[in-house]
């Protein structure tokens, strides 16, 4: 089959309002927080259920990131088959869509961000991105092309096939029998089942808006997607998100050890147990290099768009950060022969390559301040 005659991922039809979407994106709303009001107003807020529902929203909320997103869409990493079920069960509980649907939107944005084959291309404005897309039928109809390695799978046709019954039972039904033990049957419905998927459906589409308009980009500018630690707090650590668009096949969002990203925590934990294993991760090199790309090309449009002529020329500036990435690539191979073997020959070696990284790090960031560039910042322990 020739390039030009390929099936393509999508199709793009006219716009017409999905019906089913709207009206339980309307409603779910209405009754979360309208059943909320009457049981504060009634006192009916019971304690237990509160923590059924604090419960229920991070079971479902991290189903999608590190079930639905890192697992399904991008295959950062393997799991065995109970942590895939329960991916899989309250993946459909947080009610958006099967995991063999969202995996092929989701990598079509990835592969078609900020275009009008993007499901929910930022370009199209706020209100699109956020949750617009959702009430359009078939404005990308899929032909799930791009999700043929999930078809393979038994758990995730499963679960697409018996969407809606598993979503109803273990968004819904479930909660509302295990609050029903301390009497507070009506309390997980409303709480844990309608309240927490309004929450939920609206963390997941703050990546797809937020992440697009507001924050940094460290790593590329050549989309629209930008890191943003607080949008981390409210997502499981989605909100590192122009990392994940540089690396996708990261398992992390993430890297840094006081980032905010429960869901790697939870996907590196359970490696403990055997139930993920062959996690992915960019080594730190690549992505320090992406960061010095990111400066360089930064430092390079300041001294371009000055308003004074500038005495340093384009090639000092990459010799600058040639000579930083160097000698950061130098540094990390002596540590790491120093660590593997211990020998106190290397200690010397050590000593100087983490100076001549210092040094150069120096020059670096001397050059970045002088034109209001934040340099990277680089570890030398």
């Amino acid at each position: 089959m020739t390039e030009q005659t390929k099936t393509p991922d999508f199709i793009l039809l006219p716009k017409r309002i999905d019906w089913v979407n709207t009206v339980f994106l309307i409603s779910t709303p209405l009754i979360g927080f309208g059943g909320t009001a009457w049981l504060v107003y009634h006192h009916a807020i019971h304690w237990a259920t509160l923590v059924l529902a604090f419960a229920w929203t991070c079971f479902t909320g991290v189903a999608i990131t590190g079930g639905y997103h890192r697992l399904f869409s991008h295959l950062t990493y393997e799991a065995k088959w109970p942590y895939k079920l329960f991916m899989l069960c309250f993946g459909a509980a947080a009610f958006e869509n099967s995991a063999l649907s969202w995996s092929s939107d989701h990598r079509a944005h990835h592969k078609f961000v900020d275009t009008v084959q993007d499901p929910y291309n930022i370009r199209q404005g706020f209100w699109h991105a956020h949750i617009g897309w959702v009430f359009l039928r078939s404005r990308l109809t899929h032909r799930y092309a791009n999700v043929a390695d999930l078809e393979t799978d038994k758990l995730v046709m499963f679960q697409h096939n018996h969407y809606v019954k598993l979503g109803i039972l273990f968004g819904f039904i479930a909660p509302a029998l295990i609050a029903a033990s301390w009497g507070d049957a009506l309390g997980g419905f409303l709480l844990a089942g309608f309240l927490r998927t309004v929450m939920n459906h609206h963390f997941t589409f703050s990546i797809n808006s937020f992440a697009h308009l507001f924050g940094t980009q460290p790593y590329a500018d050549k989309d629209s997607s930008r890191d943003s630690w607080p949008l981390a707090l409210v997502t499981y650590g989605e909100g590192y998100h122009n990392y994940h668009h540089k690396f996708p096949t990261d398992y992390r969002n993430g890297i840094k050890a006081y980032h905010w990203d429960p869901t790697k925590w939870v996907i590196k934990g359970l490696e403990r147990f055997g139930l993920t294993y062959n996690l992915r991760q960019v080594p730190s090199e690549t992505i320090v290099r992406a960061r010095l790309k990111m400066d360089e090309k930064r430092l390079l449009d300041k001294i371009t768009n000055a308003s004074v002529p500038q005495a340093v020329p384009q090639e000092t500036v990459a010799a600058a950060r040639g000579r930083l990435e160097e000698a950061y690539l130098h540094f990390q191979q002596v540590r790491k022969e120093y660590s593997r073997i211990k020998a106190e020959a290397l200690r010397a070696d050590l000593a100087k390559a983490r100076a001549r990284l210092q040094e150069a790090a120096a020059q670096w960031g001397t050059l970045c301040s002088r034109y209001g560039v934040r340099p990277t910042r680089l570890n030398f322990a």
